[in-house]
Order: structure tokens, then C-alpha cells, then sequence
């Protein structure tokens, strides 16, 4: 058996603006999105289609340009961990003892007009 870790991996900074009313939570960004440090950056990944369909923010448009896009639209986005050891990009390989979560209670004092908060994913 190995002794050896799963390499630490940290979220992204929450990307919002004060008047946000929605945010939408990931888990952990996928070793494709840390790569490019972007959210939702694997190709397959469905998200930035259906943020196109519903706010403009499509995967056509530069990464800057569809983060202001949902920002317009008051659609906050985040990662439920802050931090955690896991080996890929699957939330099955993420060490349950290693989780640290993020300061939701920040970001709601940062942005009192969340009224809505939705998963992406399981």
C-alpha cells in the first residue's frame, strides 16, 4: 500500500460582483480547469453552453468576457472546497480527512443579495 499523499489542489478565488442574487457551486476544478486556470475549462464540459444559452456567456467568447457576462446577469461562482488532497480530476479521489472548505460566510456578507445557490453537479 502507499504511503504517498494525493497532490494538494486549491480552488479558485470566487469570482462575483457585490450585487450578486445567484451563486453556483462547483466542487473542486478539474485538473483541465486548474491547468488553465479557468473555471469549467474541459471541453466537455457542458457548463459554459448552457451559461451561453442563458446569459450570452457561451464558450465562444473569451474566458474575461464570460465571467463579466455572468457577472452582469448577478451569477457568482465558486467551489464548495477550498482545498483538498486528490490525484485527478474525479470528486471520488478527493481525501475526505483533507477537506477544507470555503468561507461561504464571507461571501455572503460580501454579497447580501444571494438568494439562490445551485450545484453543479452531485
Amino acid at each position: 500500500m502507499s504511503t504517498t499523499a494525493a497532490p494538494l489542489v486549491r480552488s479558485f478565488a470566487p469570482q462575483f460582483r457585490a450585487d450578486a442574487r445567484v451563486l453556483v457551486l462547483g466542487s473542486m476544478p478539474g485538473t483541465a480547469s486548474l491547468a488553465a486556470a479557468q473555471y469549467y475549462a474541459h471541453p466537455r464540459n457542458a457548463f459554459w453552453p448552457i451559461m451561453g444559452a442563458l446569459f450570452g456567456a457561451g464558450p465562444e467568447l473569451p474566458y474575461a468576457q464570460r465571467l463579466e457576462r455572468l457577472a452582469s446577469a448577478g451569477v457568482a461562482l465558486w467551489d464548495v472546497i477550498g482545498r483538498c488532497e486528490r490525484a485527478g480530476s474525479l470528486d471520488s479521489a478527493i481525501a475526505p480527512a483533507s477537506i477544507e472548505a470555503n468561507d461561504f460566510a464571507g461571501l455572503f456578507a460580501a454579497c447580501p443579495g444571494i438568494d439562490h445557490v445551485f450545484f453543479n453537479g452531485a
